[in-house]
C-alpha cells in the first residue's frame, strides 16, 4: 500500500511520469535518425537545461524569491547561506554553477549514450505490444532500483577519500534548496547518473529510460526544495521535500537512501527525526571514532 501510494496523484512520481512523457515527445524524433554531432548534442543539452530551469528555477522563485508559502511546511526556517565556502560566496549561485556546468552536462552525456545505443541496436528493448505486464511493472521496479543504487553509491561517496574530493560539494548545503538537488561534483554526477546503465542490461522502452532520467533530475530537485509540500488551496498538497534526506544534510551519517527503498532500515542507518534516533546515531559515531 505504501509503495502504491507513491504513484497516486498528486505525487512526485506521478508528476515525474508526466515530465517523462514530455521528454519522450521531444527526444523521440532522434531515436530513429540520431547521429552524434554538435547540433544534436546541443539540442539534448538545451532540453535538459530548460527542464532544470523550469523546475529548480520555478520552485526557487515561488518559495524563496517571492516567499509565496512563507515558512509553512518548511523544514528549516533559516535562510540559505552566503559565505566563502560557496562558489561566488552564494549558496544559490554555487548550486546553479555546479548544476548547470556539471549536472546538466552529465545528464546529457548519459542520454546521448542511451540514444546512440538505441539507434545502433546495442541494448535490449521491450514495448507494450511485446510484453504489456513487463512494460507496466518496470515503472515500479525502476523506482526501487534507483533507491537501492543511490544508497550504495551514497555510502561509497561518504568514504573519506571520495567525500573530500567530490561529495563535499553537495554537502555544503546543510539547509538545501531546489538548486541543491543535482548540485554535485563531476565525480558524483558520474556515479549518480550511472543508475541509468541498468537499461543497457534489462529490456526497457525509451519511456522507461526517460522516466528514470526525470527521477534522477527533477525528482532530486523536488526532494531538495526544503518544503514538505506545495499548498494548493487550503487542503490539497503536492508532496515535494524528502524529510529523511533533509535529516541527512543536517546529520550527515544517516538516511543514505531514498524513501522508495528500505535500505536504511535494513542496514541500521535510518533516522526518523526523533531525539531518540539522534542519540542512537551519536552513540554509533562515538564508537566509530573512539570518542
Amino acid at each position: 500500500n505504501w509503495y502504491l501510494k507513491m504513484w497516486a496523484p498528486p505525487s512526485e512520481i506521478f508528476v515525474c511520469l508526466l515530465f517523462a512523457l514530455i521528454l519522450w515527445y521531444f527526444l523521440n524524433p532522434l531515436l530513429g535518425i540520431f547521429t552524434i554531432n554538435f547540433e544534436n548534442i546541443f539540442y539534448v543539452y538545451l532540453l535538459n537545461l530548460t527542464i532544470v530551469f523550469f523546475t529548480a528555477g520555478g520552485l526557487h522563485l515561488y518559495f524563496y524569491s517571492f516567499n509565496k508559502q512563507r515558512d509553512i511546511l518548511k523544514y528549516d526556517i533559516r535562510k540559505q547561506s552566503n559565505n566563502k565556502k560557496y562558489t561566488f560566496n552564494s549558496q544559490v549561485l554555487d548550486n546553479m554553477f555546479w548544476t548547470i556546468l556539471s549536472g546538466v552536462s552529465f545528464l546529457t552525456i548519459y542520454q546521448i549514450l542511451y540514444i546512440w545505443s538505441y539507434v545502433n541496436g546495442s541494448i535490449p528493448l521491450t514495448s507494450w505490444s511485446i510484453n504489456p505486464f513487463w512494460f507496466c511493472i518496470l515503472f515500479l521496479l525502476i523506482t526501487l532500483w534507483n533507491g537501492i543504487h543511490f544508497y550504495f553509491v551514497h555510502r561509497l561517496l561518504h568514504l573519506p577519500f571520495l567525500y573530500k574530493i567530490a561529495h563535499y560539494v553537495h554537502h555544503k548545503n546543510i539547509n538545501p534548496g531546489p538548486w541543491s538537488g543535482i548540485s554535485m561534483h563531476p565525480i558524483e554526477h558520474l556515479l549518480y547518473f550511472s543508475a541509468i546503465l541498468i537499461h543497457f542490461i534489462i529490456p526497457s522502452h525509451p519511456l522507461h529510460v526517460f522516466f528514470h532520467f526525470i527521477i534522477l533530475s527533477v525528482g532530486a530537485i523536488w526532494g531538495h526544495t526544503g518544503f514538505d509540500a506545495l499548498l494548493i488551496g487550503k487542503k490539497t498538497k503536492l508532496p515535494l521535500g524528502h524529510f529523511d534526506h533533509q535529516l541527512h544534510h543536517r546529520y550527515f551519517e544517516c538516511n543514505y537512501g531514498t524513501y522508495e527503498s528500505p535500505c536504511d532500515k535494513w542496514f541500521g542507518s535510518f533516522h526518523d527525526g526523533t531525539s531518540e534516533a539522534t542519540e542512537i546515531m551519536r552513540n554509533k559515531r562515538r564508537k566509530i571514532h573512539n570518542i
